[in-house]
C-alpha cells in the first residue's frame, strides 16, 4: 500500500489485496465464539464500498485486527492466531467467496480461478486445510459449504489446473447453514444489485475497492496477554477477551492441526472437567483462578503479566494434558476458599479453620498464601497443627482490621510475599511476626478492637455477620444453614414505646452497633419489625433458630441504653479473647 493512500502513519496498515493476498493463514482458534455479524453490519459495510464505488470515500479504514504468529516449521506458511478481528476476517473472506461465486455464474471462470488461488486459498498441499481461513469449529461446516458452492459454479474447477482443495475438517460438528453461510447469501445477492445498477464493470469496482481501498492495521503481538490490552484500548465497546480465553486457546493451540475428533476428545477428557468444576449454577469463577495461581508461581507478578509468565512456563510442554495437570494443583484449593467447601478433604478442625475464611469473606489478597497453605499441608508439609495456628492468627489480623473498618489495601503485597518471607519456618510465631512488620499495614491491638467493638457503626460491615455466627457457636448454638439475617433489637425506625427509653442522640449512637444486633431468621426478622422490647424478647426465647438469641432473651428483662452498653461490654471482653492478639516477639 503506498504511503499516500495509508490513512494512518502506521506502517503496518495494509489494503485487504495484501492482508489476504500472502502465504498465510489466519486462524481462529477452535473453541472461539463463533462468527455472528448481522444483516445490519453486512449492509452498512456494502455502504461503506459503495462510497468508494462512487468516489464519495477515497479510502476507508477498517480498525486493527490483532493477531499472533504461531511457531510453524519453515516450509509451511505462516499461522496467525486471530486474537482480534474474527468478524472482519471472515466477512472479507466471504466477500471474497461471493466475487468468486459471482464471476463463475456470469461465465468469467479465468477471473473467479485467479481471485480463489490469489485470495480464498495457499495453492500446494499442507496438512490440515489450505484455505487461507481456519475459522472455529461452530463454523467449519459453513465455509465448507461456502467453498463448496464456489467450487461447484459454472466451469470453475476446471480452471484450476492441478489445483486440490483441502477442506477443513468437522467431523460432522456444526450446521452447514447458519449465519456465516447466510451473510455470503446475502453479498451474493448484493454483487447481483450492483450488476444490475451498472453492470459487470460495477462489480469489478466493487471488489477492487475492497481490495486496494480498505485497510487494516494488522498488530502482530509477540505475546498474546497484550492482544486484550490492545483490543480494550481501541475497541472500548467491545468484548475483550479474558485471561481464560487466552489460556485455554494457549492450551489448544498445541493440538490446533490435529483432527477434530482429537481436538474434541482433549476438550472432553481433559478441558472440561476442569472448566466445569468453576461453574456453580449461574456463577462461574474461572478467570478469577489464574491471578491468585500465578502469584504461587512467581510472586512478583502482576495481573496483566500472569497469562504470559504462565505461557513461558509451559513452552516445553506439547501435551494438553500436562498444562491442565499443571493448571489443577491449586483447583480444589482454590475452591474451597470461594464457596466455603472441602474438596481437598482435610480433617474436621482444619476444614473448619478454612471455611471460617469463607464466612468471613477473607480478601481475595490472602488467596496465594491460603492455596498454597492448604495444598502443602495436603502433601506434608506443614503439620496440622502450625496449620491451624496460622489460620487462626491470621483470622485475629483479618477480623480485628474489618472490626476497626481497616480497608484491605496493602495486603495484596503482603500475603504474596508471605509465604516465602517465612522462610521455611512456617508457624504462627513467625507468621505473626511477618505480618506485624509492616509499618504500614495495621493490626489493631486491644483498645482499638475494644472500643470499634462497642461504639463503632457495624450494621453494614461485611465482618459483622461472621461475629454474630461466631458469637452463637460461642453459647453452644447449632450453625443452621441458612445465613441468618441481622435484626436490630432497638429498631432502626422505632416507635413512640422506643422513644420513651431512647433519646434521639442514644438511637444514632446505639441502633447500629454490635451490642444491639443479634442472628434471627428472614421470616423472624421480618415478622417482628419496630414491635416493643417485650413482644420481642417473648419470641426470641420461644422460637429463635439462633442460640444467642435465646440468651439475650434470658438475660436481659428490658432493653435501656445502660443494659445495651453493658452487652457492648461483654461482646467486647468475649471478642477480645476470642480473636486475641498473637505474640509477635
Amino acid at each position: 500500500m503506498a504511503p499516500r493512500d495509508r490513512l494512518t502513519n502506521n506502517s503496518d496498515e495494509t489494503d485487504i489485496a495484501s492482508l489476504l493476498s500472502g502465504d498465510s493463514i489466519f486462524s481462529i482458534p477452535y473453541f472461539q465464539r463463533p462468527y455472528k455479524w448481522r444483516k445490519e453490519r453486512i449492509s452498512q459495510l456494502n455502504a461503506d464500498i459503495l462510497d468508494l464505488v462512487d468516489e464519495s470515500s477515497d479510502f476507508h479504514f477498517l480498525g486493527a485486527v490483532i493477531v499472533h504468529g504461531r511457531r510453524s516449521n519453515p516450509s509451511d506458511p505462516d499461522i496467525y492466531d486471530v486474537i482480534d478481528g474474527q468478524q472482519r476476517i471472515t466477512t472479507l473472506y466471504l466477500y471474497l467467496c461471493a466475487a468468486v461465486t459471482f464471476l463463475a455464474r456470469n461465465q468469467l471462470p479465468d477471473e473467479a480461478a485467479g481471485l480463489l488461488l490469489k485470495y480464498l486459498v495457499i495453492n500446494r498441499e499442507i496438512r490440515v486445510s489450505n484455505l487461507k481461513l481456519h475459522p472455529g469449529k461452530e463454523d467449519r461446516a459453513q465455509l465448507n459449504a461456502v467453498i463448496d458452492d464456489v467450487l461447484s459454479t459454472g466451469h470453475l474447477a476446471s480452471r484450476l489446473g492441478g489445483f486440490r482443495l483441502k477442506k477443513l475438517p468437522t467431523a460432522g460438528r456444526g450446521s452447514s447453514k447458519g449465519t456465516l453461510y447466510r451473510n455470503y447469501e446475502l453479498i451474493l445477492g448484493f454483487l447481483e444489485d450492483e450488476l444490475g445498477q451498472g453492470g459487470i464493470e460495477r462489480v469489478h469496482s466493487v471488489y477492487g475497492n475492497l481490495l486496494n481501498k480498505m485497510s487494516v492495521v494488522q498488530i502482530d503481538v509477540k505475546d498474546p496477554t497484550s492482544g486484550p490490552k490492545i483490543f480494550d484500548s481501541l475497541n472500548s465497546r467491545q468484548e475483550p477477551m479474558t485471561i481464560g480465553d487466552l489460556i485455554r486457546n494457549e492450551i489448544f493451540s498445541r493440538v490446533a492441526d490435529e483432527q477434530p475428533d482429537h481436538i474434541e476428545q482433549v476438550d472432553q477428557e481433559c478441558w472440561q472437567p476442569f472448566y466445569k468444576r468453576f461453574e456453580f449454577g449461574e456463577k462461574n469463577i474461572f478467570d478469577s483462578y489464574f491471578f491468585p495461581y500465578g502469584l504461587i508461581e512467581n510472586s512478583n507478578l502482576k495481573k496483566s503479566g500472569v497469562y504470559g509468565y504462565l505461557r513461558k512456563t509451559w513452552s516445553e510442554l506439547q501435551d494438553p494434558r500436562q498444562i491442565v495437570d499443571r493448571l489443577s494443583t491449586y483447583q480444589d484449593d482454590f475452591l474451597d476458599l470461594v464457596n466455603g467447601e472441602n474438596n481437598k478433604g482435610h480433617v474436621k478442625d482444619l476444614a473448619a479453620a478454612f471455611r471460617r475464611m469463607w464466612v468471613l469473606n477473607a480478601p481475595s489478597s490472602t488467596y496465594p498464601f491460603l492455596m498454597r497453605l492448604s495444598n502443602e499441608i495436603s502433601i506434608g508439609n506443614v503439620s496440622k497443627a502450625d496449620a491451624i495456628g496460622i489460620l487462626d492468627t491470621i483470622e485475629c489480623f483479618l477480623v480485628r482490621r474489618a472490626v476497626c473498618g481497616i480497608e484491605p489495601t496493602g495486603l495484596h503485597t503482603v500475603f504474596k510475599r508471605l509465604w516465602a518471607a517465612c522462610e521455611g519456618e512456617m508457624t504462627q510465631s513467625r507468621l505473626a511476626r511477618e505480618l506485624s512488620s509492616y509499618a504500614t499495614v495495621a493490626w489493631p491491638d486491644d483498645t482499638e478492637f475494644r472500643n470499634s467493638l462497642i461504639s463503632r457503626p457495624l450494621y453494614s460491615a461485611n465482618v459483622t455477620r461472621f461475629l454474630l455466627l461466631e458469637l452463637d457457636k460461642s453459647q453452644g448454638g447449632d450453625v443452621p444453614s441458612d445465613s441468618p439475617w441481622i435484626e436490630h433489637i432497638l429498631p432502626q425506625s422505632p416507635d413512640d414505646s422506643w422513644r420513651d427509653l431512647f433519646a434521639d442522640r442514644e438511637r444514632k449512637e446505639l441502633t447500629d452497633t454490635l451490642a444491639n444486633l443479634i442472628p434471627l431468621s428472614e421470616q423472624m426478622n421480618s415478622s417482628l419489625g419496630n414491635k416493643g422490647y417485650a413482644v420481642k424478647r417473648e419470641r426470641y426465647a420461644e422460637d429463635a433458630m439462633y442460640k444467642s438469641a435465646r440468651v439475650l432473651a434470658s438475660q436481659f428483662d428490658s432493653w435501656t441504653p445502660e443494659l445495651l452498653r453493658n452487652r457492648a461490654r461483654q461482646l467486647s471482653d468475649w471478642a477480645v479473647r476470642r480473636w486475641p492478639l498473637v505474640p509477635r516477639a
